[in-house]
């Protein structure tokens, strides 16, 4: 059904990562997808602000960030019933909802799947990535709770 499945995984969030990753072997009985692991890290100046400026050179390397996020995304998938020949682990750096639509495109993806937590008033029924990743994407959506 799906040949290539985008699945941005939010290593913080391990509980919703677990949800997330049993939908994911579900729908890889359906065919046999490539199924592309996500993960993105904030640019350091997001994310330390303006303090980036005093950060000891090793947390401003992107690329060494990029090695441990990866290593930690590999574990949180370790145990997923999928064969490895079929898993792809990315890190992006920037804004989670300009990476993962442009993964997305970059892929030729055919399905997002996606967690979403903590929605607000604003945001209505899901979390502000998920919301942009539903209205923008131009590939079906599926997104767990």
């Amino acid at each position: 059904m799906y040949k290539k499945i985008l699945v941005p995984i939010d290593l913080l969030e391990d509980d919703l990562n677990l949800k997330i990753i049993k939908h994911v072997e579900e729908l890889a009985k359906l065919g046999s997808p490539e199924i592309h692991f996500l993960s993105v890290l904030p640019n350091a100046e997001l994310f330390f602000g303006i303090e980036v400026t005093i950060l000891p050179e090793s947390q401003k390397n992107s690329a060494e960030r990029s090695a441990l996020a990866l290593k930690a995304l590999e574990e949180v998938i370790k145990d997923i019933k999928i064969p490895d020949d079929k898993i792809v682990c990315q890190i992006g750096i920037g804004s989670a909802k300009d990476e993962i639509l442009s993964y997305a495109d970059d892929i030729k993806a055919d399905l997002i799947v996606l967690g979403s937590h903590h929605p607000s008033t604003s945001t209505y029924l899901l979390g502000s990535t998920a919301s942009t990743i539903v209205r923008h994407a131009k590939i079906s959506v599926l997104v767990i709770r």
